[in-house]
């Protein structure tokens, strides 16, 4: 019960929040990009692409990149002056503009630029264009009013005088839902055009000051709001009497303390109904009261930065109001019903005589939060009524150190606080009575180790503070009043939350993610991570952010760890603080950003300190906590910001248009009109686009992939719309486009354009012809080179196989039975007995030492079977293979044994005879003598023969 009323009353906070919607000024991002800072004239087209006029020429922008068209170095001659005074389009999507010396006409699909009638208006400065729901153009220059068709065919001069026949100007024209055209004569009153007679009729007289200026129609009612030159705002109401046409309003101030009735632009937002205007000195905001029937100013107030010389301001299709400016940022002024709300704290600031810098934050109750202000400490602020407590007001807590605080956590009596000192090993305890701080307690270990310190605090349900220290875990029993050491080698404990069971999830920033459960000692659940923070998701899933940027959830039940940094737009910056909101919506802090991220869809939206959207233009990492109201309240610098969760992340896919903003073929810009055509040679393509989300260009992602040649979706970087094809091969595509929306929620619209390149004339048909009938002919000639070398071949393998024959025979010993064709001659047969024979005493030679070199082996030698060796040898010398490798062998012993100095030894193992008796014995038989009888007997004769010499 008590949860669902604390969800119902945050609901209500919620709805009453919203319905005060937030006015937010934001430059308009483009101004680096101008040729000029300052911009005179704002106009935005039926695509909605946003144009400028300034001194140096027409400016298309289309949220990331600035065009200029003028007259320079690269088109010389373009414009016969640069500066540039009215903007408008007309039925054909042409922008047709104004300069101080004509009008031109500038056609969007190829960019090229037409002066308009020059023989009526060149020399001329036309101040302003206007379009009509008949497609009717009305230029406004000097004392002429000229009205043109679409195409820019000249149909009518008007020319504008007083009733003294002085020529007068056209200070302003407006075109009624009642589609009647009116205008007003800076000193002669309000003219009516009438459509019959093709001419103004006077329609009112003008006020008795005779000074109007700019006038538009209310948004709601029949009436107008017509500006003048001294008297502030009228209103005038063409059905009253004649005598009440103009209904007057107190002057306004302006940010000097001065009134300010001289009137230069007038818009009405759709937001409430402001009327919002530009005067000499500043932006006046002015609602119209009801019952007092007049203009009651707000409290609006124009920051000095964007300057106070305004010009135009120019209502967009959105409703948000784009106010030009000569001495500052030219902005835009938008309704943003979730923008935060912002306490700078002023009480505070003249306290300290500086800028608020709230470096920890605590819910205290009853709209007051406790606070630590930098180079202060401790304090309580009241929000509501803007007051402050800060500890040195109180004598009894100077002695305490609370100089620098930068870790605070809730305690669970109502009101109180757990304060860290920054580096000490103390921890304090206050309560909040009223606006009074009192000091309950002081803590602090009874033996630390040397430089321990604490560095958090978390307090349960049962009365056990936990304490995290820069070395481990800790708890307190309240009751008892007793430390009890849990672990103290965790190293840093970075963060301490507890699930609805009981189990308590440390954070520690070197030695990962630890779960401390009622039963069990500390576990250790992730190793690696250097956590930061945490945040808990009812009991299903740990939410970690990490020193060096990672967001992941872990999931309880599974222990799956899943990335989700990409998906919640985070770039590496740390992740300082994470908050699990009643929408499901996880908060993570970072120094200069603060995410809304939803895990369901993986949307999110990001409020960044450097693009005015908040007060702060910096986060403390310390100073974030949710509040008992359930809004996220952010502290930093120059004070505290809260914002209200809601369910906006929860919404459908949107219908988010994008657009193509421009084609670049080999680095030239390119005209296209629902497809693409591109010649042989032009191979490098860019394509630009854009959601013309101007005010979230910096948060919008896009997708894109050519179809045809991608298989995947290519994502790109923020701020980088662009997709770029190097070399696109020959064919036909579909480039596909896609955008999120300002919450990164993926729109289900895409655009398509179509796109072909031509092939070359060597990858037409006709080539791929010709190339086939030289391919037909390469084979043709080739089958027939094929053919007559397989003859050739056929040929000479016969010539072959005939000679195979004759060896089959002569080795079968066969010299008749065989074909006639090949017969072997005698002469033949003599001739392969030969070469078989000094083939078989090579080999027998090569291997004479070797001791195991036998019939087989020499069969292998001559590349025949064993008995085929046997035979051949048998018939050649009478021998068996066995007895002529004896042979060979003892023949060599001969001649080795004429030589007295060589041992029979000597010789035995020279022709592979390990045995000498076995050598001996062969010598003998195939001799008679024995080797050493032959050696003497060689002696012997050798004696005789040198004797009888």
């Amino acid at each position: 019960m008590k949860k669902t009323y604390i969800s119902l009353l945050f609901c209500l906070v919620s709805l009453l929040l919203k319905a005060a919607s937030s006015v937010r000024l934001t430059p308009i991002p483009s101004l680096p990009q101008l040729p000029v800072s300052a911009i005179h004239r704002i106009f935005q087209d039926s695509e909605g692409i946003m144009w400028y006029g300034t001194v140096n020429g027409l400016c298309r922008d289309d949220g990331y990149q600035v065009d200029v068209i003028r007259s320079d170095i690269h088109t010389p001659g373009l414009l016969r002056n640069n500066l540039v005074q009215s903007i408008s389009e007309d039925a054909k999507g042409r922008i047709w503009f104004g300069t101080d010396a004509g009008a031109y006409i500038l056609d969007k699909t190829d960019r090229q630029v037409t002066p308009l009638d020059p023989e009526r208006l060149q020399g001329s400065a036309v101040y302003s264009i206007r379009k009509t729901s008949d497609g009717c153009m009305w230029l406004a220059t000097d004392n002429r009013l000229i009205r043109y068709d679409a195409s820019g065919r000249h149909q009518k001069t008007y020319s504008l005088y007083d009733p003294e026949g002085k020529p007068s100007w056209m200070a302003g024209f407006c075109e009624s839902r009642q589609k009647e055209i009116l205008i007003n004569l800076g000193r002669e009153g309000i003219y009516r055009y009438d459509r019959k007679r093709d001419t103004f009729i006077h329609y009112a007289d003008p006020p008795a000051e005779r000074n109007l200026t700019y006038f538009v129609q209310d948004c709601t009612h029949n009436y107008f709001w017509i500006g003048t030159s001294g008297n502030g705002a009228l209103l005038f109401n063409p059905s009253a009497p004649k005598d009440s046409l103009y209904t007057y309003s107190p002057l306004p101030v302006n940010s000097m303390g001065e009134k300010e009735g001289n009137i230069l632009y007038l818009a009405q937002d759709n937001n409430d109904g402001t009327l919002w205007m530009t005067t000499r000195s500043s932006l006046i905001a002015m609602r119209y009261d009801e019952k007092k029937r007049q203009l009651v100013q707000t409290d609006f107030r124009l920051p000095a930065e964007y300057g106070s010389m305004l010009n135009e301001i120019y209502k967009d299709k959105n409703g948000a109001l784009w106010v030009s400016s000569f001495d500052g940022k030219s902005f835009i002024v938008h309704f943003a019903e979730d923008a935060p709300e912002e306490y700078p704290l002023t009480t505070l600031a003249q306290r300290v005589k500086s800028q608020p810098a709230i470096m920890a934050l605590s819910d205290a109750g009853e709209g007051k939060l406790w606070i630590s202000q930098e180079r202060t400490g401790l304090g309580l602020y009241d929000l509501q009524h803007n007051r402050v407590s800060l500890y040195p007001d109180f004598p009894s807590l100077t002695r305490l150190s609370l100089g620098t605080i930068k870790l605070m956590s809730e305690a669970r009596r109502e009101g109180n606080v757990w304060v860290i000192p920054e580096g000490e090993n103390l921890i304090y305890e206050f309560r909040r009575e009223g606006m009074q701080i009192v000091h309950v307690r002081t803590l602090s270990l009874p033996s630390p180790k040397p430089d321990e310190y604490f560095t958090q605090t978390y307090e349960n349900e049962h009365g056990t503070l936990w304490a995290g220290t820069n070395h481990g875990l800790y708890t307190f029993n309240l009751q008892k009043r007793q430390w009890h050491t849990l672990c103290d080698t965790l190293g840093q404990v970075s963060c301490i939350k507890e699930d609805k069971r009981g189990n308590l999830w440390i954070g520690t920033t070197d030695k990962g993610l630890y779960r401390q459960s009622k039963t069990d000692n500390c576990q250790r659940i992730i190793p690696s991570l250097p956590i930061t923070c945490l945040s808990l998701q009812e009991d299903t899933c740990v939410w970690i952010g990490t020193q060096e940027g990672g967001v992941y959830a872990l999931h309880v039940k599974t222990g799956q760890l899943t990335d989700h940094t990409r998906l919640c737009g985070l770039t590496g910056n740390v992740v300082n603080q994470l908050e699990y909101d009643v929408y499901g919506h996880l908060w993570i802090d970072t120094n200069q950003k603060l995410i809304e991220y939803n895990p369901r869809n993986h949307s999110f939206s990001t409020y960044l300190t450097t693009d005015n959207s908040l007060l702060l233009h910096r986060f403390i990492p310390t100073a974030l906590c949710k509040g008992h109201d359930g809004r996220i309240y952010l502290g930093g610098i120059p004070g505290i910001c809260a914002v209200t969760p809601s369910a906006r992340l929860d919404q459908p896919s949107p219908e988010t248009p994008t657009f193509l903003t421009g084609i670049n073929v080999m680095g030239q810009p390119r005209n296209w009109k629902g497809h693409l055509t591109l010649q042989p040679d032009e191979y490098s393509l860019e394509i630009h686009f854009s959601s013309l989300d101007y005010l979230n260009a910096g948060k919008i992602r896009y997708a894109y992939r050519m179809d045809g040649l991608d298989k995947e979706w290519n994502y790109t970087t923020e701020g980088q719309p662009v997709a770029v094809y190097k070399h696109l091969p020959k064919g036909n595509y579909v480039f596909e486009v896609k955008a999120t929306d300002g919450y990164g929620v993926w729109s289900d619209k895409i655009t398509r354009i179509h796109i072909k390149r031509l092939p070359a004339f060597y990858q037409t048909g006709w080539a791929m012809a010709f190339y086939l009938l030289l391919i037909v002919g390469g084979i043709y000639a080739g089958i027939r080179f094929y053919l007559r070398r397989m003859k050739q071949e056929n040929e000479e393998l016969y010539a072959d196989s005939t000679e195979l024959m004759k060896m089959r025979s002569y080795l079968n010993g066969n010299r008749q039975d065989v074909h006639p064709e090949v017969q072997i001659s005698d002469r033949e047969f003599a001739n392969l007995d030969k070469m078989l024979l000094d083939n078989i005493l090579k080999a027998v030679e090569d291997n004479l030492s070797e001791p195991d070199f036998d019939v087989q082996h020499l069969a292998e030698k001559a590349n025949m079977s064993r008995s085929t060796l046997t035979r051949k040898l048998k018939a050649i010398t009478g021998l068996t293979p066995l007895e002529y490798i004896r042979r060979v062998k003892m023949q060599h012993a001969c001649r080795m044994l004429k030589d007295s100095h060589t041992t029979v030894n000597e010789v035995a193992l020279a022709l592979g005879y390990y045995n000498r008796k076995y050598f001996t014995a062969c010598f003998k038989e195939e001799y008679g003598l024995t080797p050493s009888e032959y050696q003497k007997k060689q002696e012997q004769e050798g004696i005789s023969e040198s004797k009888e010499g």
